[in-house]
């Protein structure tokens, strides 16, 4: 099925799409945007693997807050997973060491969401290209760096002209699937989404996520005194922005964007 937006956004009917010519030009502009702010900020560039161990994400307690939100690999390829977010890589990178000063992270990927398998719409893929800017320190530090970065992206996206709202989010990050620890998880903000207007409807193009201690305390990553580390991240869907700029300008507006 061809995008009614532009001929060269193509959701193929399974999960998955295909992007062409200046359409694909827009999503790794728009990932080199997030690069450059990352690395402005001193973020430490990473390129992780293709797939993550089972062992990680069940570390990271991902089959407790999803437990059909990862895609196996077949049998016979081992505990192997497609990965459903980028920062559980960091987070087994850093696993078991102690930081002497905050650390920041950036890299992007592949990502696949089983849950989102079935859904066939441009706005929500099973596969899927996501930037991450990750941040490990200090509770209050990590909070200033998610307000930091959702007040960068909220003016990103005025500068393009793109219109959409930033609030809370109903679904957790991380945690059990208990109704009562997604309610507090909500009442404590821990998650907004920078959501765009895209046709009759809004996309989530950003989430700005903190993590307490969680990931810090499973993974073993303290901080010089000893205590688990806090975490937050900054997550782009990158064919969302492209899809909603489509969506608000249209392919010409984006031609121009990129310079085409």
């Amino acid at each position: 099925m061809t995008h009614g937006t532009a001929a060269d956004f193509v959701t193929l009917g399974d999960g998955r799409a295909l992007l062409r010519g200046s359409t694909a030009r827009l999503v790794r502009w728009f990932d080199d945007r997030f690069l450059q702010m990352a690395r402005q900020e001193g973020a430490l560039e990473c390129r992780f693997p293709a797939t993550i161990a089972g062992e990680t994400l069940a570390r990271a307690g991902y089959f407790e807050a999803f437990p059909h939100g990862a895609t196996a690999l077949g049998a016979g390829a081992g505990s192997y997973y497609l990965p459903p977010a980028v920062c559980y890589h960091a987070y087994a990178m850093l696993a078991g060491t102690r930081l002497d000063a905050p650390a920041r992270l950036t890299a992007v990927q592949t990502c696949f969401r089983e849950v989102d398998r079935p859904a066939l719409t441009a706005a929500r893929l099973w596969e899927f290209t996501m930037r991450e800017a990750i941040f490990i320190g200090p509770g209050d530090w990590i909070r200033e760096e998610r307000a930091r970065w959702a007040e960068r992206i909220d003016a990103f996206a005025r500068d393009l002209g793109l219109s959409g709202s930033r609030a809370p989010a109903a679904d957790p990050f991380f945690g059990g699937v208990g109704r009562g620890r997604h309610l507090i998880q909500q009442l404590k903000g821990l998650k907004e989404e920078l959501r765009l207007d895209a046709g009759s409807d809004t996309v989530a193009v950003a989430s700005f996520n903190l993590h307490e201690g969680f990931f810090g305390t499973r993974f073993e990553i303290t901080l010089a005194e000893g205590i688990a580390a806090h975490s937050g991240c900054a997550a782009f869907g990158l064919e969302r922005w492209a899809l909603a700029f489509l969506e608000q300008h249209g392919s010409k507006a984006a031609e121009a964007l990129i310079g085409v």
